[in-house]
């Protein structure tokens, strides 16, 4: 095995060693150009340096995997071997509480999750938890009983009775169907199978279907403590459950990069007076205000409401004062932004830079050869921090996804 395979492949196999800073920044997964005003220069380097590497990597060797857009997701496992199966929702994960049987499940769904505004709501989350707790006993039957660790996952189909599996009509592409199902009522992406491939097939059998992303050491870890794992047969002996595992690209994006050089060459003529005016503000400012500014711009660009890249320091004082921030702080931003001149132009001229790089990433990875499951309307991929990063995971959603939108088919 070659000195960078290796690298490669321990990356994939073992977490970063992050700056502790970033846990109360964003997200586990952050857009890349939200490093920019996360980490300033620092920051900024490291995402394009994704972007570079990315270019770089081997067929067969690479680190970039879709992301999904699931929904619920579902964490389980074992603490000891032969123990009883621990089977919770994200909520009661980030809480600490277990459930090794249906019935705590249900119960914790029902009555410890806070309270309903009206009793139709109610209704829908004992249906909810209705469906959720049957999970237990296929994700019990599914766990081999020496395993020990959790891991969690997507749920694809199975879980909510009004977004099942659907077989699209026979094509002369697809003479028998494509199984179709959209997971995510809030957004419109949709996954496709080929009916006559073994996924297929095996699909027409199951009852539920999830894809596995990491694995924790410990229940209710942290998610920026979730270890990649790339292989979840373990989880595919029962004919009830498919445990689909990670889909990584086939290989590195056919994409020029040069334009990535340029970037970094304008990082380092401007990151100076980008870390100057950063580091003039209160570091909450950067997660309670330029955190929603810009994930709100990119919402309403997506949804063609706005051109994000004809966005200026005016917009940003105009979004601060119909939001409410504080008078106080609203001054504070300004006069940094008079005392640091170019510095907020720099921050948002690598934001779209970042953002088109996104898109020119995303787009040759769709021109390569599409695998057993492909989506439409898809977010894009993310890349764990590989283990010289500082600064976490990153995903690369394309511009013009936004959550919110209807399912659609897939093109005939």
């Amino acid at each position: 095995m070659r000195l960078r395979e290796l690298f490669l492949y321990e990356a994939k196999s073992k977490p970063a060693s992050t700056d502790d800073s970033m846990e109360k920044y964003g997200r586990p997964f952050n857009h890349p150009e939200h490093f920019v005003f996360f980490k300033g220069a620092a920051g900024t380097l490291e995402a394009l340096n994704h972007f570079k590497e990315i270019v770089e990597e081997k067929a067969g060797k690479t680190t970039v995997r879709r992301k999904w857009d699931g929904n619920p997701q579902v964490y389980w496992g074992r603490e000891v071997k032969n123990g009883p199966l621990i089977l919770v929702g994200h909520n009661q994960w980030s809480r600490g509480v277990k459930s090794d049987n249906p019935h705590a499940v249900y119960d914790f769904i029902v009555n410890q999750s806070g309270k309903t505004k009206t009793p139709e709501d109610f209704e829908k989350r004992k249906q909810f938890a209705t469906n959720f707790s049957n999970l237990y006993p296929l994700f019990d039957a599914a766990t081999p009983k020496d395993f020990v660790g959790f891991v969690y996952a997507d749920n694809l189909f199975g879980v909510e009775p009004d977004r099942p599996k659907t077989l699209a009509e026979p094509t002369e592409d697809y003479p028998g169907g494509v199984w179709e199902f959209s997971p995510n009522p809030l957004s419109n992406t949709t996954y496709h199978v080929d009916a006559q491939s073994d996924l297929g097939i095996r699909i027409s059998k199951a009852h539920v279907m999830v894809v596995g992303h990491a694995e924790f050491s410990h229940f209710g870890a942290n998610e920026k403590e979730q270890v990649p794992k790339d292989n979840f047969d373990e989880f595919n002996s029962t004919p009830g459950l498919i445990v689909q595992g990670p889909i990584y690209t086939a290989e590195a994006p056919a994409i020029d990069a040069g334009p990535v050089d340029k970037l970094i060459e304008y990082v380092d003529q401007h990151g100076a007076v980008i870390d100057s005016f950063l580091n003039s503000l209160p570091d909450a400012d950067k997660n309670g205000v330029f955190y929603p500014f810009f994930n709100a711009m990119s919402n309403q660009h997506a949804n063609k409401e706005i051109d994000f890249n004809s966005l200026s320091g005016q917009d940003f004082e105009a979004w601060m004062l119909k939001k409410g921030i504080s008078a106080p702080k609203q001054a504070h931003i300004i006069a940094m932004v008079k005392a640091h001149p170019g510095g907020l132009d720099a921050i948002f001229h690598l934001i779209k830079e970042i953002r088109n790089m996104k898109d020119t990433v995303d787009a040759a990875i769709k021109q390569q050869p599409r695998k057993e499951i492909w989506d439409t309307h898809g977010e894009g991929h993310v890349r764990y921090a590989q283990k010289h990063h500082k600064y976490g995971n990153i995903k690369i959603v394309p511009t013009t996804w936004a959550p919110g939108k209807k399912p659609v088919g897939a093109p005939q």
